[in-house]
């Protein structure tokens, strides 16, 4: 019988086109007994007037109103009034399959010692549905051992983010999301990984889609005014400089070395132009003693991903312009 309360915090901020579906999505849930906690981020649009709405329709919502401090902030002060024994977190232009909870709070007790459950994204642009990611798309449940949380997380091959999980609420007692960071769930993940391996806790993986992530030009990841790479680059800095594990900070330096190839053929492109002058010789320089045998991953490994890597490596003009080529011919 499902009586346990499940916390989740949703931080609301310039979403009022799609605050509706998200919160709709909550209150649909066929796991019914939830709190559900609006954290209005300061946001200037209706969105304060929305979260009041919902607040008065379902006495399941809790709404909190604080200045913008960005969504570490406003995750931080859903944590701090959560009453529940388990705790999860939606992005508010995001939205759930009603059964999500039910599955997850289904997985996270069904094996001792599983104190986290995850559950798949899909990836919605443009209502157009597709899988997040091919090393996340699991058929089968995948226990994640405590000791190799945080070495999966890093390298992705379990899903980094915060958003698709529920974890027991003592988890999070002293874990709080970075202030004043960008892909903050980077950092969540390994300061969690800490206490997970502490508490030699376990986390399942369900191979069931159910969060649906949305694409949108306001999106955070969906930025290119400042390279959602070069933060996570940053982030992946602060964390080999502050662990004393060696699966760590491998794991740290392989992601960082692929980081650094992304973001310059990223860079490279010819939209790309005022970034390029900005960022593409300081960080292709990051590349002067890395190999690509340090990058390559089975799942992504490809002969034409060893050209760019030599290209961008040895000769970023000539990669340059045969983007613009291909640009050019693509009709773009």
């Amino acid at each position: 019988m499902m009586t346990s309360l499940i916390s989740i915090i949703v931080p609301v901020y310039k979403v009022e086109a799609y605050l509706d579906e998200c919160v709709q999505s909550l209150v649909d849930q066929t796991y019914a007994n939830l709190e559900i906690i609006l954290v209005d981020d300061g946001s200037p649009d209706r969105c304060p007037q929305m979260c009041d709405e919902w607040g008065r329709r379902d006495s399941r919502i809790k709404v909190i109103h604080k200045p913008n401090g960005g969504l570490s902030s406003a995750r931080n002060a859903g944590l701090d009034v959560a009453q529940g024994d388990y705790i999860s977190f939606i992005d508010s232009d995001d939205y759930v399959d009603r059964l999500m909870y039910e599955k997850l709070y289904e997985g996270i007790n069904k094996y001792p010692n599983v104190d986290i459950c995850s559950i798949k994204f899909l990836r919605l642009t443009d209502g157009y549905v597709e899988p997040y990611n091919k090393m996340w798309d699991k058929k089968e449940e995948v226990l994640v051992k405590s000791e190799d949380f945080g070495v999966f997380t890093i390298l992705q091959k379990s899903c980094h983010a915060s958003t698709n999980k529920l974890y027991r609420s003592y988890l999070l007692k002293d874990v709080r999301f970075r202030v004043g960071k960008t892909n903050e769930d980077t950092l969540f993940m390994y300061d969690l990984s800490k206490v997970i391996e502490s508490k030699h806790v376990n986390m399942l993986e369900l191979p069931y889609y159910a969060y649906y992530y949305r694409m949108h030009e306001g999106s955070i990841c969906n930025s290119i005014s400042a390279p959602l790479e070069i933060s996570y680059i940053e982030n992946l800095n602060q964390i080999y400089n502050e662990s004393n594990s060696a699966r760590i900070r491998n794991a740290v330096l392989h992601m960082k070395n692929r980081s650094i190839f992304f973001l310059c053929s990223s860079l490279a492109q010819p939209e790309m132009k005022e970034l390029y002058k900005l960022y593409f010789e300081d960080y292709r320089s990051k590349l002067k003693n890395v190999f690509y045998s340090d990058i390559k991953e089975p799942e992504y490994d490809s002969p034409n991903l060893k050209y760019v890597f030599a290209m961008i490596k040895y000769a970023p003009c000539l990669y340059r312009l045969l983007c613009k080529i291909r640009k050019t011919s693509d009709g773009i």
